[in-house]
């Protein structure tokens, strides 16, 4: 088994949100765990049914599409409410090349709002759902969302990486929109980095062009973002990087603006007395493909540019050297943040006092 770390309790499927590692069967009444080895690591076609009989004709369709789903390297399984020897009647009749599992307790049709009539749940390699497919035709749809993924993520030979974790769909597009909503109306800081000193910090237009709004810990946008990043962020960043993150600073809304050639000149995050405690830092796209430039990149390690949908997160070591690239059209919205765990907040509270020791999230 790998350690996924999945939820504990599997809330309501959207975009982003990861599948629990809930207790399947196989048609032989055998426990089947999609986080075994052998499954996980790979994209996924579910196909919730009710009973199999009532489906057999659809199961039949993805049963001749198999081999397509697997040139685009994905997973088909067919989940249903019925019990396993009606699924393994079925799974023989139809040889099916596919596993036919039983949700006994339901947890995955409640989950998915599927309690009448079947859908398709398409999930990433790390069991994130990026999909619901309903209607007819769920099989062929499904084959094309599988390979339209198969064509955006295509393998490639690597000489060079930088050391950074994509994680795409962390907030959905309305919070996205929201969030550069508060910023058009919030009180903006241009050009500010952190001080060496004191850090009341300073603008420094040579370093950094970029009009940041911070989000004041109450603030309801600030619980809605906190708790997208914590159910579907940190999991990842506990298995990519085997660190527990327990604590984040207050985030900030920027703004890379063409008008005046936004942009980061090359830097490190925790190089000053008051940022040493930081870990890992965060950078959480707005609105990719309404501007031009404005491309993360570390250079140490790699020539690769980073540009995630919106949505998507970028999270990489505060000990890395990184920039932003000028924007040449158009504005970049971004949140920015950093994360660090238990060991770390000590460091932080002797090197902060007063008010500037409340301007961190706990997780």
């Amino acid at each position: 088994m790998v350690h996924g770390h999945p939820p504990s309790e599997q809330g309501p499927l959207a975009p982003g949100e990861r599948l629990c590692d809930l207790a399947f069967l196989d048609h032989r009444g055998k426990p089947f765990s999609l986080y075994a080895n052998h499954v996980f690591g790979w994209p996924k076609a579910l196909f919730l049914i009710g009973s199999a009989e009532g489906a057999a004709e659809d199961l039949a369709r993805f049963a001749a599409l198999v081999a397509d789903f697997g040139q685009a390297e994905t997973h088909v399984l067919a989940v249903s409410r019925g019990p396993t020897d009606e699924d393994a009647r079925l799974t023989q009749r139809l040889g099916l090349p596919f596993p036919l599992l039983s949700d006994p307790e339901g947890a995955l049709h409640r989950a998915a709002g599927a309690a009448g009539a079947p859908c398709t749940l398409m999930f990433d390699p790390v069991l994130r759902l990026e999909r619901r497919i309903g209607g007819a035709g769920q099989a062929e749809a499904a084959l094309a969302h599988a390979r339209a993924r198969a064509a955006a993520f295509r393998p490639v030979v690597v000489g060079a990486q930088s050391p950074a974790l994509v994680v795409p769909n962390v907030a959905d597009r309305p919070l996205c929109r929201r969030l550069i909503d508060y910023w058009e109306q919030g009180e903006r800081q241009d050009d500010m980095v952190a001080a060496r000193g004191d850090g009341s910090g300073y603008a420094n237009p040579k370093s950094k062009i970029r009009s940041d709004v911070v989000l004041p810990e109450d603030a309801a946008l600030t619980g809605e973002l906190t708790g997208a990043i914590a159910r579907r962020l940190l999991p990842e960043v506990l298995k990519a990087f085997n660190f527990p993150v327990t604590r984040m600073e207050r985030f900030r809304i920027g703004c890379y603006d063409a008008a005046t050639s936004g942009f980061f000149a090359p830097h490190r995050d925790n190089t000053t007395p008051l940022t040493r405690h930081r870990r890992y830092a965060l950078t959480l796209n707005l609105n990719t493909g309404d501007y031009e430039g404005g491309f993360l990149r570390l250079p140490e390690y790699g020539p690769q540019l980073y540009a995630p949908p919106p949505g998507g997160a970028v999270v990489f070591s505060c000990s890395l050297l990184h920039l932003v690239s000028p924007v040449s059209r158009g504005r970049r919205f971004v949140v920015v943040g950093f994360f660090w765990g238990e060991a770390e907040q000590a460091l932080y509270e002797q090197t902060h006092a007063g008010p500037a020791r409340d301007e961190t999230l706990t997780v």
